[in-house]
């Protein structure tokens, strides 16, 4: 599984859409039915898309409600795996006998290991 170094919000779609079409969001919002205030939101990443704002924007935009609901659940998943990546990992110690000491030494560089003898 490939984490990305950002997730990326659904308002950035909308965002691209609006410029892509020269509308405004006053425009969007008059066409969508959706609070002006609610879009703003939105395309700032303060707001998910919930179901009826995906309908309204399949609607206005002519982009299917699974394409909107699709992307608010890929940013919930990535930020979830961000939060995953970046947690400290664990540090376990081991003593592991070993007659071979250039073995442990290769082991250690191949995988990452501090090796402390």
């Amino acid at each position: 599984m490939n984490t990305p170094f950002m997730a990326t919000h659904p308002g950035e779609m909308i965002k691209d859409e609006l410029l892509e079409r020269k509308m405004t969001q006053k425009e969007l919002a008059e066409k969508s039915g959706i609070k002006t205030s609610v879009l703003c939101e939105i395309i700032n990443g303060k707001r998910a898309i919930s179901v009826k704002v995906a309908q309204a924007l399949e609607k206005a935009l002519d982009i299917p409600i699974e394409i909107w609901l699709n992307m608010q659940t890929q940013y919930k998943l990535d930020l979830a795996n961000i939060a995953r990546r970046n947690e400290p990992s664990q540090t376990v110690q081991l003593n592991i006998p070993v007659r071979d000491r250039h073995l442990l030494k290769e082991l250690a560089r191949k995988f990452g290991w501090v090796c402390m003898m």
